[in-house]
């Protein structure tokens, strides 16, 4: 038993009441298959796909500034904001959500993992 397994449980819980269930489209780099050339994957990679539930939330001019601060940067006008619990795989920028038949890209994805455990993960979409 973790530390923050209440933690974890209660954000799971509160996104499952109040998110929606979408794709979640792992895409990541084939492998070069000459390691000559390892810039240059000939094998396309296969993509994975995860049923997740994400709350949707619009962003207002508060949260505007704080996912700002928190990307490092501006954040594009427009975004929408997401809340996920914990999965079993690692979100990258790279990968895609589809929702609604809409494919929405990922602009930052932030952890919430105080002592090493994920409870939360909070990212922006373009």
């Amino acid at each position: 038993m973790a530390r923050f397994d209440r933690q974890v449980q209660t954000a799971k819980k509160l996104i499952a009441k109040n998110g929606q269930l979408v794709k979640w489209r792992i895409v990541r780099d084939a492998a070069p298959v000459d390691t000559a050339q390892p810039w240059k994957p000939t094998n396309p990679a296969t993509p994975v796909e995860h049923d997740v539930t994400i709350c949707f939330l619009t962003v207002d001019k508060d949260t505007y500034e704080t996912l700002s601060y928190m990307a490092g940067g501006e954040v594009p006008m427009g975004a929408v904001m997401g809340l996920m619990g914990a999965v079993n795989f690692e979100p990258s920028l790279k990968d895609v959500v589809i929702r609604d038949s809409k494919e929405l890209r990922l602009f930052n994805v932030e952890e919430l993992n105080p002592n090493g455990q994920t409870i939360l993960y909070t990212m922006v979409f373009r």
